[in-house]
């Protein structure tokens, strides 16, 4: 319903008050959801922002930032103020276009001349930025609805304080609006296999409650396993339009970690508990026999790769493309031959590869690769259908970046990668 373009100035508080008053129509027996605020500006006084913020959070004024808008600095703080309140339900009311920018970094005392500074005012400036800071800290910590969490999580403020001047950390990820309970404007139509959706489900729900991945979840690693036993979402059954999964958490070894993903066209529901960070999706463990009783919907959001760039939603392929052609069968290619143990690599070697048989028979697909090592070792890769193997091990292949293929040894885990 407004919009604030520009740098925030001494001033714009009492002109927001005013035309405010006029606008906005206040809680319409629900909620003050549809009083909202459109933001595009680099930032600007701290003083007024900090004012500006306390008014969005305290009179429920949600915020916007459209396609092609930037909010920097204190604006990005205004952003993160934006909510919706009523008499019986108050909720986040923040929204980011996947072409809109939103960049945090800490407030800091800009000087524009050489001049001599007196003491007395360094000593009244550090006082009030502290203070503001202090109020900033206020207005971050506040709970969000119906949650444990904050209006700014403390790693997001971590970040920001780690960042200064023009180097700003922007929310340009899937997995950086998901944990920063950012809602997108301008998602694409999920379409995706609806496996590859209840694998990022299940693992964005978990870690988006504990903080960004170090290496956020890939699921074109986790393709084709061997048996049903090995995969890491396994199909369960289908009901009506409803397929049930059961997804194995990368966080599963020593602690239980996983969950029951139902798929259901747009919609998904799942529950889960993961062990490691001792948190739930849901009301934790439940079968599909008590599904409905202890499952909670997941946003359509979690179900995209969480390193996905935001700016990439707008038609970006989930799965890599497959390479246009094929090696010539019985051609000797130079390629690069990596493996990996699970301390990290192991071994890297220029190498020889040979397609040597190349079949499609009833959309069944039979081919083996031989890649000679310089010592005159041999590796040879093997696929019938959906079955792979290394030297006759049972194999699972992933794709990796800068990689032509990889494959996991099953039976000694390392994982060998060749790049043609």
């Amino acid at each position: 319903m407004l919009t604030l373009e520009g740098e925030i100035v001494p001033g714009d508080f009492s002109s927001l008050v005013d035309i405010a008053a006029k606008e906005f129509l206040g809680v319409d027996g629900e909620s003050s959801a549809h009083d909202t605020i459109c933001l595009d500006s680099p930032g600007g006084d701290v003083t007024e922002g900090v004012k500006l913020a306390e008014f969005f959070y305290k009179n429920g004024v949600g915020t916007v930032i459209d396609d092609g808008a930037e909010c920097y600095s204190m604006c990005a703080i205004l952003f993160m103020m934006g909510i919706a309140q009523g008499p019986e339900v108050t909720f986040v009311n923040r929204k980011l276009h996947i072409n809109g920018k939103l960049g945090f970094h800490r407030p800091y005392l800009s000087l524009t001349t050489e001049s001599l500074v007196s003491t007395k005012a360094l000593a009244v400036a550090h006082d009030v930025a502290l203070e503001n800071m202090n109020k900033i800290m206020v207005l971050a910590n506040n709970l969000v609805p119906w949650s444990n969490s904050t209006m700014m999580r403390p790693d997001l403020i971590q970040e920001m304080l780690k960042h200064v001047g023009n180097d700003f950390f922007y929310i340009d990820t899937v997995e950086k609006a998901g944990r920063f309970e950012i809602e997108l404007l301008g998602l694409p139509r999920q379409s995706a296999p609806p496996e590859e959706r209840a694998y990022y489900a299940c693992e964005n729900s978990f870690h988006w409650q504990v903080g960004l991945m170090k290496e956020p979840v890939d699921a074109r690693k986790f393709q084709k396993p061997v048996t049903q036993d090995e995969a890491i979402v396994k199909f369960l059954q289908a009901e009506g339009g409803t397929k049930y999964f059961s997804v194995t958490s990368m966080d599963a070894g020593y602690s239980e970690a996983g969950c029951l993903i139902a798929v259901n066209g747009d919609s998904l529901q799942g529950c889960g508990y993961n062990g490691m960070y001792n948190v739930l999706l849901g009301q934790g463990t439940c079968t599909v026999e008590n599904f409905a009783a202890r499952s909670w919907h997941i946003g359509q959001l979690a179900s995209y790769r969480p390193g996905l760039k935001l700016q990439e939603l707008g038609g970006a392929a989930t799965q890599p493309k497959e390479a246009s052609s094929e090696p010539i069968i019985g051609a000797k290619v130079p390629a690069t031959c990596t493996v990996f143990s699970k301390q990290g690599v192991k071994e890297v070697e220029p190498c020889a590869a040979t397609l040597t048989m190349n079949v499609v028979v009833d959309d069944r697909r039979t081919d083996r690769y031989e890649f000679i090592w310089p010592t005159g070792n041999k590796t040879i890769l093997a696929r019938d259908g959906d079955f792979f193997t290394i030297n006759g091990k049972p194999s699972i292949p992933y794709t990796e970046d800068g990689y032509t293929l990889c494959a996991l040894n099953s039976e000694t885990r390392n994982r060998f990668c060749f790049k043609l």
